[in-house]
């Protein structure tokens, strides 16, 4: 299998991302910092930037995927990296008090950790991910999220039973 990484220097690749980017989804902000692109979308279009991300613009990896609880939001930051030097940020915001989107792992298979990650601490799901389940909390009798501004933290009531 041969890798194609993106050519040319980092300046014309980050603007050739910036208009990829643009072109194959629906990009409400966009801006370049130093060596990043951020783009901001909808929670909907996310595959679709990321799939374009990899296979037209030649990012290969997706470095992690972060969360931050608004409290009755929750804003996703996917992290890609070009392995020159060059790197993506993919923004959206997921609403509700049980917010799912869909899974990235079809197309960046790094995802798959980092969403478990995400489900567990913030009970972000992920629509199609083949296997879900926590991987630092039991997965029995424990259905809180310790990321979340909500938990409440107190030995007592948060383990009461499990003992």
């Amino acid at each position: 299998m041969a890798i194609r990484l993106p050519e040319g220097d980092l300046e014309t690749r980050l603007e050739r991302y910036q208009e990829g980017l643009r072109a194959h989804g629906n990009i409400e902000e966009y801006e370049t910092k130093g060596n990043t692109v951020q783009v901001t979308t909808a929670p909907g279009e996310v595959p679709a930037v990321l799939a374009a991300a990899r296979e037209e613009l030649n990012i290969l990896h997706l470095s992690f995927i972060t969360v931050v609880d608004r409290q009755g939001s929750f804003e996703l930051t996917y992290e890609l990296l070009d392995l020159r030097g060059g790197r993506v940020r993919v923004k959206t915001t997921v609403e509700g008090e049980e917010p799912v989107i869909s899974t990235a792992t079809h197309v960046y298979p790094t995802a798959n950790w980092h969403e478990r990650e995400a489900y567990d601490m913030f009970g972000m799901a992920f629509a199609g991910h083949p296997d879900l389940r926590r991987p630092y909390m039991w997965q029995d009798h424990f259905d809180h999220h310790p990321l979340l501004k909500s938990f409440e933290i107190s030995t007592k009531r948060t383990f009461e039973g499990l003992r």
